[in-house]
């Protein structure tokens, strides 16, 4: 009987002939994060808010407890976190219609801002800090000169010029609310 098995199974093979594409195609799965497809998929599945605050997907192992692969997504604000997290089930029936199965959906907050893309398709650079926008301002009194220079007169020189500065920025800013209540 085992030889009819055998001989069964050759005639089969025989019979049948695939491509090492199919033999391997229901036994070897790749990752779900390969190739950037599940960026791919997060990004055709949501809309342009979605897409606009994603940084990054990233697929983990589940962990005990946890049915399937959890997708996790960056974002740029800890605002963005909160949303999406509320919505994570509609971002999962998504996905699943789609055809990417996971177990949860994770936000977290990315340690990298978002870079935009110039128009020559070359990253920009942002600079280390923007500038906050600024009030409009008013040229000092004279009255507050004194007052800066004779609370800057007891400083070092070292620091004197440079606190002399920042308390000017600081009265012009303030436009002297404070300090012409006296």
């Amino acid at each position: 009987m085992a030889r009819d098995e055998i001989s069964a199974e050759v005639a089969r093979r025989e019979a049948g002939t695939s491509s090492i594409a199919e033999v391997f195609s229901g036994a070897v799965v790749p990752p779900a994060g390969a190739g950037g497809d599940v960026t791919r998929a997060w990004y055709a599945a949501n809309g342009d808010i979605e897409r606009a605050h994603t940084t990054g997907t990233f697929v983990r192992e589940p962990r005990r407890g946890e049915s399937g692969p959890v997708l996790v997504v960056y974002v740029d604000s800890r605002a963005r976190v909160t949303d999406f997290s509320a919505n994570s089930e509609v971002y999962l029936a998504r996905l699943a219609n789609a055809g990417h199965g996971f177990s949860k959906v994770e936000f977290r907050l990315s340690r990298y801002p978002r870079r935009e893309a110039s128009p020559g398709g070359e990253k920009n650079e942002r600079p280390a800090h923007a500038a906050a926008p600024s009030r409009p301002r008013r040229p000092l009194t004279p009255r507050e000169r004194d007052e800066i220079e004779g609370l800057c007169s007891g400083l070092p020189a070292s620091l004197r010029e440079a606190v002399s500065r920042a308390m000017s920025a600081s009265y012009e800013a303030d436009c002297g609310e404070r300090y012409n209540s006296r």
